[in-house]
């Protein structure tokens, strides 16, 4: 029998998350999306023949899977709104940044409860998706993962903490990714390219060192290795970057991400 799954909120990742399941064989009709939006709702219905609500009714006794796709702050409030209509035998996905399970169980009034963090290559279908599912739901994280797994890769967290973590890798690493071919972008603009050229250079190169660091056996450093000789031209703009501090950079950007994560965290928790 197929389940039912309610997507909270209509955006970019549920809507990542929609295109995912339609294109894996979901069937639409199983699939019911809740947005204030109207344009958002008549586009998913037309695109992927998804039932749309503009708010919460009846419709929402019946799924077995609801995904809380909200943004973090206005979790509690869509919660209470919807709480009347839910059925209290559903498992409940939250792919809301920052916000802790225990919190999101307190406005559910229900323990049924797992945390995922998708990145924004889920978009492209080529997200990496983190999980946490508690021990008591356990039998659980096989449902868990079919769903999410039509964004991309999913990846399993033995905590909460973790899975924030992994959101300061993954989950933010894109803007990392982006910014560093902002970077590749400006500097051969500065030394003549044309800003298109520049710009295609540096996402094609970026793309090809991802390929190759997915498809090869050796690890990041190994790879950097390989295509660094001695003395010559990649020796020293690698030199320039370590005498710049660039590993610690690095370090210490994951960092910030991850307190201003627990930070987040505390002061949702108490909205």
């Amino acid at each position: 029998m197929q389940n039912r799954i309610a997507m909270i909120g209509g955006g970019n990742m549920a809507g990542a998350l929609v295109a995912g399941l339609v294109a894996a064989n979901y069937p639409g009709e199983f699939i019911d999306v809740m947005d204030r939006n109207p344009p958002k709702c008549e586009r998913l219905h037309k695109d992927y023949g998804v039932n749309t609500h503009l708010e919460a009714g009846d419709w929402l006794k019946s799924a077995d899977i609801v995904v809380l796709a909200v943004k973090p702050q206005g979790m509690r409030q869509t919660i209470e709104s919807i709480r009347p209509f839910l059925n209290s035998k559903a498992l409940f996905i939250s792919i809301a940044a920052g916000l802790r399970i225990k919190d999101i169980a307190r406005w559910l009034g229900s323990d049924n409860l797992v945390r995922a963090m998708p990145n924004t290559p889920a978009l492209v279908k080529a997200g990496v998706v983190g999980l946490y599912v508690p021990s008591a739901l356990e039998t659980k994280k096989k449902l868990a993962q079919s769903v999410l797994s039509a964004m991309g890769e999913v990846i399993n967290v033995k905590s909460e903490e973790e899975l924030d973590l992994l959101s300061t890798v993954s989950g933010s690493g894109p803007a990392y990714v982006f910014r560093f071919i902002e970077a590749l972008e400006e500097a051969a603009v500065k030394r003549g390219f044309d800003s298109e050229g520049a710009r295609r250079m540096a996402i094609l190169t970026v793309l090809g060192a991802a390929k190759l660091a997915v498809s090869s056996t050796d690890s990041p450093a190994q790879l950097r290795i390989n295509v660094t000789s001695k003395g010559g031209t990649t020796a020293e703009a690698l030199r320039v970057m370590q005498e710049k501090g660039f590993m610690e950079m690095m370090d210490e950007a994951v960092q910030a991400a991850y307190d201003r994560s627990q930070q987040l965290a505390d002061e949702l928790g108490r909205l």
